[in-house]
């Protein structure tokens, strides 16, 4: 056996009826979802540690994410996993697999692209398969890709940038900024400046806001117009807004931590 069936063997006794885990057995894959998302971000971090045993741990705790809901599956088992993922990358590597040529990296997108849109013919959008779930900038980053690859992403964030401004100025004052000044902060950004905490506009009339909760927290869409427009800029000038913010938060934690 190998540590892998060992693996399996210990989580069908995690679920075993008589004598297993109590706690294991009550799981269903709705109630673990959340798990694998912390159990993700916990391999991003040990990633970013550049710590081998740390990143061997995480990717141990994902795994067992894995063969757990593998376990917990009544249609599938964790055969049926491997073999699908073993049958899309043999089919999405044709440059490898099959007689298609790919020798540079953009031929290799371009071959996965097509294979990819082979399998999903029937979407009737780019933007089928992009979760609904993932943290908005992480959506909002995977939705101007899919833009991107189609060859309109400037066109339609311009229009929700225009939109959001003609909302609020039938409103009254205020306004959502153009995505070219929306962008000005990513660009000094480039530049090696901080952006300007007034290129996001303050809360005003006539913006779209609501109420959200018992601490009244605001949503504001006018607000969140101009940080996609930022973000969309951002992509346009060479930054990946992501590993930007991230890198960011790390300082304020930094920060945060001395004299602690």
């Amino acid at each position: 056996m190998t540590a892998v069936s060992d693996l399996v063997t210990v989580v069908d006794r995690l679920l075993d009826p008589a004598g297993g885990c109590v706690w294991n057995r009550a799981q269903t894959h709705a109630s673990l979802a959340r798990y694998a998302v912390e159990e993700s971000y916990e391999l991003v971090d040990a990633i970013d540690s550049g710590d081998d045993d740390e990143l061997r741990e995480e990717l141990g705790d994902v795994l067992y994410q894995v063969v757990l809901h593998a376990g917990l599956a009544e249609s599938f088992d964790l055969e049926d996993v491997a073999a699908g993922a073993r049958d899309k990358m043999v089919r999405r590597h044709p440059h490898v697999f099959g007689d298609e040529r790919a020798d540079t990296v953009e031929d290799v997108v371009r071959v996965w692209r097509a294979a990819k849109a082979a399998e999903k013919s029937s979407r009737r959008s780019v933007f089928d398969g992009v979760p609904r779930a993932m943290p908005p900038m992480e959506r909002a980053v995977k939705l101007l890709e899919r833009l991107e690859e189609r060859g309109d992403s400037d066109a339609v964030v311009a229009s929700v940038v225009a939109a959001a401004g003609a909302g609020a100025r039938s409103g009254g004052a205020g306004g959502v900024p153009d995505a070219g000044a929306a962008g000005a902060g990513a660009r000094s950004r480039a530049g090696g400046a901080v952006p300007d905490a007034g290129a996001v506009p303050d809360t005003g009339p006539g913006r779209e806001v609501r109420v959200e909760g018992a601490g009244g927290a605001v949503v504001d869409a006018g607000w969140g117009t101009a940080v996609l427009a930022m973000i969309a800029e951002a992509r346009g000038t060479g930054i990946d807004p992501i590993a930007s913010l991230r890198a960011a938060v790390a300082e304020l934690e930094s920060a945060g931590r001395v004299g602690e």
